[in-house]
């Protein structure tokens, strides 16, 4: 068992891992775990580590989704003892002991350039929470984009548009990425803008410079 513990800490590096997670990226709907009960009831951190220090380090697998890169933690040891609610002293206490709280967690470097400490579970963890943000995400933009088309052809008609243009999907189509691109800024389509933009459409769908031909 010694030399088994010996060997379980702080792992350090020369060549640090490139963090995949970058700065700034949160996760504020993250207010749960998906938690991998079946790697933790097997670890060796739960199964050599005694009852305080696995409390501990349990308590960091959580507090670190919600650092910044989520998923790390700092590597400063006053840092750490604030985070846990020790006081430094009791945190070294802790951290003497053959198994610590920081049982693999290894030093990285983040897009900023700081160094900080990560473990590939927790990792894992935040990764898929940010997978599952993103599925999210691209969800709630398509059912936003399809609902704004469904929309647009009776918004044209309603400014003057042809029946047979509002009729054609693909015009309709290119005419809504004209006003995301140009017109849309503030998400609002309303008929004075609608106007303004069918005929700027229609100036560039002949090659025309329509802001040169407006603004005159």
């Amino acid at each position: 068992m010694a030399e088994v513990a010996g060997k379980i800490g702080l792992v350090d590096s020369n060549d640090l891992f490139d963090y995949p997670i970058p700065s700034g990226e949160r996760l504020d709907s993250h207010f749960f775990l998906a938690w991998r009960f079946d790697w933790w009831l097997q670890s060796e951190f739960r199964l050599l580590a005694d009852k305080e220090v696995r409390a501990v380090g349990f308590d960091l697998f959580n507090i670190a989704q919600k650092e910044d890169p989520v998923g790390t933690l700092p590597t400063d040891d006053r840092l750490l003892a604030r985070l846990v609610g020790e006081s430094l002293e009791e945190w070294e206490r802790l951290q003497a002991r053959p198994i610590g709280p920081l049982y693999n967690w290894r030093k990285c470097v983040c897009d900023n350039g700081r160094q900080r400490l990560y473990h590939p579970v927790v990792l894992k963890i935040a990764q898929d929470a940010l997978g599952l943000r993103e599925d999210k995400l691209a969800k709630r933009e398509a059912e936003r984009e399809r609902k704004r088309l469904e929309a647009l052809p009776e918004k044209m008609l309603r400014a003057g548009a042809p029946k047979g243009m509002t009729e054609d999907a693909v015009i309709v189509l290119r005419f809504d990425q004209f006003l995301v691109e140009n017109f849309d800024a503030n998400g609002q389509r309303r008929a004075p803008m609608i106007r303004k933009a069918l005929e700027a459409f229609d100036l560039s769908q002949q090659g025309i410079d329509w802001r040169a031909e407006l603004a005159g």
